[in-house]
């Protein structure tokens, strides 16, 4: 489940006790040792791998299932959040945190969307990482306070103010793919609908959330529950 109450990949109920197994997305070796000696410090977390791209954090969390993937947004080749996005559509058991530099309402919005469950500055200290990927570990979201308020700014006037209008069967299924990352295409293909009905089904879902673009639509949906 991420930050927002959202499901993003299926858990699996970790055993009390056990070594939390940690995946380190990040294509700067300076900062992926720093992480990784942090967490190197605690009794009950390993480091599994590190990896610099987007692919390579798809092949291994497909065959190491580790619990927690720290997700820097800007990898080698396939971004970070494209990747996670990715995975979330594949149900694993590994649960997606970003740990990176940006802290903007966009890009923490994007994380959110792609299905990331907790998000972090890079500047965090060891205690707080630690305290997030146990959280994130454990099935709950975790959400920095550095990035906290710059995204209730902007999402929570839009979330709270909106005035829900009914969706029909059809858009609602459209807006549930469209919370999984899916694109237009995508949607059509899996729906088995031509692009053009999608496209008017979604402006019709904007006008309803009253909301001016996908990503906002995910995040008015998720905050009135729209989509699981």
């Amino acid at each position: 489940m991420n930050a927002f109450g959202v499901p993003s990949t299926t858990a699996e109920t970790r055993v009390p006790g056990t070594v939390i197994r940690v995946l380190i997305a990040e294509d700067h070796g300076v900062v992926a040792d720093g992480v990784a000696t942090m967490i190197s410090f605690e009794e009950d977390m390993e480091v599994v791998e590190v990896v610099e791209s987007g692919e390579d954090l798809i092949t291994s969390v497909r065959a190491s299932r580790p619990d927690v993937a720290l997700v820097d947004v800007n990898l080698v080749g396939m971004d970070g959040l494209t990747a996670v996005r990715q995975l979330d559509r594949e149900n694993l058991p590994t649960r997606m945190m970003a740990l990176t530099m940006f802290t903007d309402h966009d890009t923490v919005t994007r994380a959110v969307a792609a299905g990331v469950s907790g998000y972090l500055p890079k500047n965090v200290r060891r205690e707080e990482l630690v305290q997030a990927v146990r959280a994130v570990a454990e099935g709950k979201g975790f959400l920095h306070p550095d990035v906290t308020r710059p995204f209730l700014e902007r999402v929570g006037p839009l979330a709270m103010h909106a005035k829900i209008q009914p969706l029909t069967p059809q858009e609602q299924r459209i807006l549930e793919e469209l919370a999984k990352g899916s694109s237009t295409t995508e949607i059509g293909e899996g729906l088995g609908m031509e692009e053009g009905l999608v496209t008017s089904e979604l402006s019709s879902i904007y006008d309803k959330l009253r909301a001016g673009d996908r990503v906002q639509a995910v995040v008015i949906a998720m905050r009135h529950g729209l989509v699981r």
